[in-house]
């Protein structure tokens, strides 16, 4: 099995590209025919009367938000993973840059969200948790501390699925609820409980995926900052 290492595979690079294209494909897709529908009052007014500049960073923050939904799920292929270790490099850098892109500019629109303190913490703290998980995630693949590496990308995925999970919540509010209240719980709901149950998944999961038997009797919530323990 050795010998079909990328190594020895010369159109890694292309396969790589490919991939990329096609999630850069559908960003495109995205910005074409959905965001021209989004009304104005939906980009946080960053810089007073200046709406263009507000829906720029707004746009750019949804598209670079876009392709690590995508490229994501490649990057847990076990088969690219193991066969094909440039091509999960490549594609794991580009995720860690658009994530790095759309997190910095959530937090910059969170900053300005006129529905008060705890939306504004709601998104910020999205935003500051999807740049940290996908930084630790990218700085334990440097270190190659995989089981930690593993582990964080897992919870950064977590977190890029809430621009999955947002959206329904803007789109079918609670009837017994008033929309603007509602949406300060959706800038919560939105991504912690997608953190806890990813949380808990790596804690009772072994790096195989098999079920960790010390699980119970671990702390869910110890940092993997530093160099834990490899299951």
């Amino acid at each position: 099995m050795e010998s079909i290492q990328i190594k020895s595979w010369p159109y890694a690079q292309y396969l790589a590209a490919f991939l990329i294209a096609v999630g850069i494909s559908i960003t495109l897709w995205y910005v074409v025919n959905v965001i021209p529908t989004l009304e104005a009052i939906h980009a946080a007014p960053i810089f007073d009367k200046l709406l263009s500049t507000n829906l720029l960073i707004l746009y750019v923050h949804i598209a670079t938000a876009i392709p690590p939904l995508a490229l994501g799920l490649i990057t847990f292929s076990v088969r690219i993973r193991k066969f094909y270790p440039k091509v999960h490099r490549y594609i794991g850098t580009v995720y860690c840059a658009c994530v790095w892109c759309s997190s910095v500019l959530g937090m910059l629109l969170a900053s300005a969200n006129q529905l008060g303190l705890l939306a504004k913490l709601g998104f910020g703290t999205l935003g500051f948790m999807w740049f940290l998980t996908t930084t630790m995630a990218y700085i334990k693949a440097r270190e190659k501390q995989f089981p930690q590496h593993r582990r964080w990308m897992i919870r950064s995925f977590a977190l890029t699925l809430a621009v999955v999970s947002v959206r329904p919540m803007f789109w079918w509010p609670p009837s017994f609820m008033d929309f603007y209240d509602w949406y300060v719980i959706a800038t919560w709901l939105c991504w912690v409980p997608n953190l806890i149950i990813a949380e808990i998944y790596v804690r009772c999961t072994t790096t195989t995926g098999e079920y960790n038997k010390s699980f119970f009797t671990s702390n869910i919530f110890i940092s993997d900052i530093g160099h834990s323990r490899q299951n």
